[in-house]
């Protein structure tokens, strides 16, 4: 299809360039040679081009210079720029979304192959916009870049979903702004950003009203700028930065580091404490995966934080927590037989007289990558009340939450609610002082109650110890062993 109206400039003092013209002329291009950066400049000002092919070593006006002014203007910020240059060479100016490299001595075919799909892309993505049913294609043939811009321009609302063999993800939009993203267990910006590199894949979007909570505000232009930008800055720094399979851990005691640290590294240096492995750190921590990256290398730097030798972090072993048909039977007696693959979840109670024994269970899960503290108790640990800890993603549809419940006289009244959905107790004092409870729950709730210690082995306890997932795997196994009987009990009847 010929490609009438669409005007290119071709900037190089070499001759290979204008060999190009005559083959992208048949092709109905309106092409413009040039050979300093000067007229080059000049061109694009009185022509305003869709696509500049330009040589890195143009003389006259640098290419640097020439780039900065042209995106500078708003008339041609929008050109695209193919650049001839040499191996490895990096061009200041380089947007990654829109620009190409192709180090000389180039392949003629290879640049015209590349110059048409430029166009074809352009083409299939207005086509996108204009749609009004369901949109399906492959991220090969439309960047997500352009697809998100094309959808933003259009004012689209819908859900736009991305798959590949090994990973999903989805970006929800309303009123062609992006309101929010989710991968895995990540959502809003952070999600987002790392949704945005994704270049294979397919994508199909699905108009109509999205019923979604609002986590990301910023424009769509600035959230693409600024999410390609700290991938590239992660690119370039990838040799330094720690590697997501790396385990650290705490080399100052908590309460001997420095006073007036900032906000963000305080919460790192929180988290370390129960995700050791930095992927499970970076899909934890709220904050961008560069962000959290740059605070563990300046923490390395300084001595804060250490990598874990290898026979160190095979401590931290993936034995599922629960097993497939501890789950199954959890949910059955849960009254959810017909709905397996749905997201559920019931009550782990905690029962303590003082903070600190809330605090022990709760490090003895350091180094459990399920546990999600939550950020209340993370920042009042140092109480002890009623309230929610935090919750184990034992998979993608079972979850336990977490509850802190004062087993005193006073908050007897406030035990009944905790009945329903019941996992489990822990009690966590040796002494027998929470009997009252022991009692209530064991028999007012029909759960199990576990009785936990953190130090030595005691008969009739189990016995926590940070990062022990092996311990902490036998308690909740205990805890599943009923479900399996009753719902083996109710196949016999």
């Amino acid at each position: 299809m010929p490609l009438l109206s669409k005007k290119i400039i071709l900037a190089s003092a070499r001759e290979d360039l204008a060999e190009m013209e005559p083959l992208l002329a048949q092709q109905g291009l309106d092409i413009h040679l040039c050979s300093d950066g000067a007229r080059a400049l000049e061109l694009s000002l009185s022509l305003f081009p869709d696509l500049m092919v330009l040589d890195t070593d143009i003389p006259l006006l640098p290419a640097p210079r020439l780039i900065q002014i042209l995106l500078a203007n708003p008339r041609t910020e929008k050109i695209a720029f193919f650049f001839i240059g040499h191996e490895g060479e990096e061009v200041d100016g380089f947007r990654r979304h829109k620009d190409r490299f192709m180090p000389r001595p180039f392949n003629s075919e290879q640049l015209f192959s590349q110059i048409i799909n430029h166009y074809n892309r352009i083409e299939r993505t207005e086509q996108v916009g204009k749609q009004e049913k369901e949109i399906r294609g492959n991220l090969n043939q439309i960047s997500l870049v352009d697809l998100i811009q094309v959808l933003g321009v259009n004012r689209k609302d819908g859900v736009l979903s991305l798959n590949t063999e090994t990973r999903r993800g989805t970006i929800f939009m309303r009123e062609g702004r992006v309101v929010n993203a989710r991968v895995g267990r990540v959502e809003g910006v952070k999600a987002f950003f790392r949704l945005l590199v994704w270049e294979e894949g397919d994508f199909w979007f699905s108009p109509g009203a999205v019923d979604v909570e609002v986590e990301i505000t910023d424009p769509v232009d600035h959230l693409i700028i600024e999410g390609l930008r700290q991938y590239d800055e992660m690119v370039a720094q990838q040799g330094v930065l720690p590697r997501p399979e790396t385990y650290l851990s705490l080399k100052v005691p908590r309460d001997r580091l420095p006073r007036g640290m900032r906000p963000a590294t305080q919460e790192i240096i929180v988290l370390v404490e129960y995700y050791p492995q930095v992927k499970d750190l970076l899909d934890h921590c709220p904050r961008s995966d560069f962000e959290i990256l740059q605070i563990l290398k300046v923490l390395l730097d300084k001595g804060v934080l250490e990598e874990m030798r290898d026979g160190e972090s095979c401590d931290v072993a993936r034995i599922p927590l629960l097993d497939s048909k501890e789950i199954i039977a959890i949910k059955d007696h849960l009254g959810e037989r017909d709905a397996l693959l749905e997201e559920a979840s019931a009550k782990l109670i905690l029962l303590a007289a003082t903070a600190g024994d809330v605090g022990q269970f709760v490090q003895s899960l350091q180094g459990v990558a399920e546990f999600e503290p939550s950020q209340d108790f993370l920042l009042g640990e140092d109480s002890l009340g009623l309230g929610d800890i935090g919750r184990l993603v034992v998979t993608d549809t079972f979850s336990l939450r977490l509850f802190s419940l004062p087993a005193t006289a006073e908050t007897g009244p406030l035990w009944t609610p905790f009945c329903r959905r019941l996992f489990g107790v822990v009690s966590l004092a040796g002494d027998g002082s929470l009997s009252a409870a022991e009692e209530f729950f064991k028999y007012r709730g029909r759960a199990p109650v576990a009785l936990v210690n953190f130090d030595s082995p005691c008969k009739g306890t189990f016995t926590l110890k940070r990062g022990d997932r092996q311990s902490f795997r036998a308690l909740l196994a205990y805890f599943a062993s009923r479900f399996h009987r009753s719902s083996t009990v109710r196949e016999e009847l």
